[in-house]
């Protein structure tokens, strides 16, 4: 009679293989859900790198980009762009730049501006941003084609559609930009070392000649950035162009070892005449001719006594 098998206990290896078996099999089952997944993903190209593109203060760039468009870039300016098959992208930072876009539908040209964007499938426009404070102003010019702007990675949103010769104005969280028809040669006339300007505010104007002097320029009272400038700038040194300035606005400036102070002009019409004058002692040679115009003081005469007549019956 054959004894009875007992059963293996559990530390037993023989009941190892039946029970790695059992853990593998869902381990399994989670892996190719995982692929199932994430294989595409990682079966793509990793995503194209941004390019940089910069200028020093005072100097303008232009650069030919791999779709046939150009970007010029004005002085101290900063732009990021990324070419994709689905589409060409910029993002500007604190930066003036101008684009010759190619003409291309299936691939638009979409740009980053602040809280805004703008696509353009083929044309020209100029594009100012400025930042400060943690806040951000734009100001963007059509020459050629249309330009759609509206609010960032919001393509479906409400927004404005511009046409040659026409300009939008607005600052970042504006509800809406402020559109106007514009003289367009004027917004790209940086391009041949000229700033143009229409009723522009001199707040806008300082700001713009920032970008190529050495010595930055500060406005002594904020009131006097609204002050209208129309006219036309030639890019040359700084006096130069400040000197013009003065021509056509009450302001002087006062130039100072790391910054240039520009000042409302005294009601008397010049330069420091509301400062109390200093009195200069004259010369030597003033102090001698006034001291021959002076008159010369004689002493007083004492009257004389009248002469002694002789009494009468008497010798002299």
């Amino acid at each position: 009679m054959s004894e009875p098998t007992l059963p293996q206990p559990p530390g037993d290896p023989a009941c190892a293989p039946a029970r790695k078996t059992k853990l593998w099999i869902p381990a399994l089952f989670a892996g190719l859900i995982v692929l199932g997944l994430w294989g595409p993903n990682l079966l793509r190209p990793p995503p194209p790198d941004w390019t940089i593109y910069t200028s020093t203060k005072g100097q303008i760039r232009k650069i030919a980009l791999s779709d046939k468009s150009v970007l010029r870039l004005n002085g101290a300016s900063s732009v990021r762009m990324v070419f994709e098959d689905s589409g060409r992208r910029a993002a500007l930072g604190d930066a003036e730049a101008a684009f010759l876009i190619s003409q291309d539908a299936r691939r638009p040209f979409l740009i980053s501006v602040g809280d805004r964007e703008v696509r353009m499938d083929g044309g020209e426009l100029n594009i100012l941003r400025q930042t400060s404070a943690g806040s951000g102003s734009a100001v963007l010019t059509v020459r050629h084609g249309q330009a759609r702007l509206y609010p960032l990675g919001q393509p479906q949103a409400p927004g404005v559609t511009l046409g040659a010769g026409q300009q939008a104005a607005w600052t970042d969280g504006q509800a809406q930009p402020t559109v106007r028809a514009v003289n367009a040669a004027n917004a790209f006339a940086w391009e041949t070392h000229q700033l143009a300007y229409d009723k522009a505010p001199l707040g806008e104007v300082i700001a713009d000649l920032n970008r190529y002097v050495v010595r930055p320029i500060r406005l002594a009272d904020p009131e006097l950035a609204r002050l209208p400038f129309t006219g036309v700038l030639t890019l040359e040194g700084e006096d130069a162009m400040l000197r013009k300035l003065e021509k056509v606005l009450p302001l002087q400036h006062e130039a100072q070892a790391a910054q240039i102070i520009m000042r409302r002009m005294p009601a008397c019409g010049f330069k420091n005449c509301d400062r109390p004058a200093k009195r200069r002692k004259p010369n030597a040679i003033v102090q001698s001719i006034l001291k021959l115009n002076q008159p010369v003081a004689r002493p007083a005469r004492t009257p004389s006594a009248p002469p002694v007549q002789p009494l009468p019956g008497t010798v002299p």
